[in-house]
């Protein structure tokens, strides 16, 4: 079974696996596809922004444990209901962020779309390029940008990859996110980079 675990932070999405179905309406008419996305995932998680001199440097890092549950059906989509609690280094409370991840259901029945959502935010629709790889390419604002490092921002972008692989017996989820930004710099010059902004783990938790 596949799973897309991504992590929030600006845009860092999570969900697990498990074998019960617990949800609204009758629980039967859930794919099981989405039954299985059930569970609980811990991750640890680095994040990179650029120096004043344009040079790629650690800026933040977070473990976190993603709670996926009440598997649902209602309309054109599946679901479950996700709750991630992050504790940033540096922070003495965690975070928490609240979202629904599943699929879109086509007329007949069938499973269509992955998408991931967050409270009150846009809806990321994934790509499953490979039996054990996922891909979203989204625009990144100038809000998650600034903390970076980034300021004079012209254009910007993030390309995340999730791999799934068993290891030591437990399903893990490797991520990476690549970011390219086109900025200028103090004296106004235009600048690109591309480089690995977030780089994570999760592994499933019995």
């Amino acid at each position: 079974m596949h799973r897309v675990i991504l992590c929030f932070l600006f845009v860092i999405v999570s969900l697990g696996e498990g074998n019960s179905v617990r949800g609204q309406g009758n629980s039967k008419q859930v794919p099981k596809e989405v039954a299985a996305l059930q569970g609980t995932y811990a991750g640890t998680w680095t994040m990179f922004g650029i120096d004043d001199k344009g040079q790629v440097v650690k800026r933040g890092e977070w473990t976190d444990t993603v709670k996926a549950d009440n598997p649902t059906l209602k309309d054109d989509r599946a679901y479950v209901t996700t709750v991630d609690e992050m504790l940033f280094e540096g922070r003495p409370t965690p975070m928490r962020t609240e979202g629904k991840e599943g699929y879109f259901i086509n007329k007949d029945g069938s499973l269509g779309d992955y998408f991931i959502e967050m409270v009150g935010r846009q809806v990321i629709k994934m790509q499953h390029i490979a039996p054990d790889t996922w891909v979203y390419s989204v625009p990144a604002n100038l809000r998650e940008l600034a903390p970076l490092g980034f300021s004079n921002v012209s254009s910007a972008g993030h390309v995340l990859v999730k791999v799934v692989s068993r290891e030591d017996g437990v399903e893990t989820h490797r991520i990476t996110r690549v970011t390219t930004v086109n900025w200028k710099d103090q004296e106004g010059k235009d600048r690109w980079i591309q480089y690995v902004s977030l780089q994570g783990v999760h592994k499933g938790k019995s």
